[in-house]
């Protein structure tokens, strides 16, 4: 889920303020962005995507292959529906919470493939979260999958690791500028599902997996400290990236 920002058929919102500029910019804590422009190295490819809201809820991400549709229930997302272009739907994530509204389950289902994956939370005295995963059938009840540990730095996903199972280890470093998910409402609350983190408050500098370092990230700012422009490497794949505010 590498920069929540890009559509997995890419690769993982209008301003409060009401502009209609599509220049990047922004000047305060209601920013919210509108577009990413998505551009290879070789400048060949580009894709466009685009992000709609309700106030600073997420209502969609829409880009030429699809879209992700998001069901809130009051603050928190509970759903959120991944779409092709021809309507239909590729998979389905529902969450649900506690009674602190901490996330206390996340599965994702495959409705072609009848099969689901499922992560049960526990919230340890430390800040680090424990996490349970099972796989199986769509209502995923089969089969245990394995067990991590998530770890925090100031509040952002700096490692997961696996304890049992095979899932790969992760690290992530972040700067210390503004990410342009900060004002969705609901996004700080699932930035570690699936096995990966996503910067949150800050934006993602490099990931590293098991031990090698599979995505890096650079980015120019605005004058309020969101990006602009990244230059961007995922698995080898080099793009740069525009954002719009």
């Amino acid at each position: 889920m590498k920069k929540f920002l890009l559509l997995f058929g890419a690769l993982t919102l209008s301003l409060t303020s009401c502009s209609s500029d599509d220049s990047p910019s922004g000047s305060s804590d209601s920013v919210l962005l509108k577009k990413v422009i998505l551009t290879s190295q070789d400048g060949e490819s580009k894709s466009t995507v685009n992000y709609t809201y309700n106030g600073n809820k997420i209502v969609s991400i829409v880009d030429e292959t699809g879209s992700m549709n998001y069901t809130y229930t009051g603050d928190l997302i509970t759903k959120i529906e991944f779409k092709l272009s021809d309507g239909s739907i590729e998979q389905v994530n529902t969450f649900t919470y506690n009674s602190d509204n901490k996330l206390a389950t996340f599965v994702r289902v495959e409705p072609d493939m009848d099969w689901g994956h499922k992560e049960v939370y526990t919230y340890n005295a430390d800040g680090t979260i424990s996490v349970q995963s099972y796989g199986g059938d769509s209502e995923v009840q089969t089969s245990v999958g394995g067990t991590s540990t998530i770890k925090f730095v100031n509040g952002e996903v700096a490692e997961i690791i696996s304890i049992t199972g095979n899932q790969p280890d992760r690290k992530y470093t972040y700067d210390d500028k503004n990410n342009p998910a900060k004002n969705i409402l609901g996004f700080n609350k699932i930035a570690f599902v699936d096995g990966e983190g996503t910067g949150i408050a800050h934006n993602e500098v490099s990931e590293t997996t098991d031990g090698v370092i599979t995505g890096t990230y650079t980015y120019t700012y605005n004058t309020s400290g969101y990006p602009e422009k990244s230059n961007d490497k995922i698995d080898g794949i080099s793009y740069s990236t525009q954002y719009f505010y």
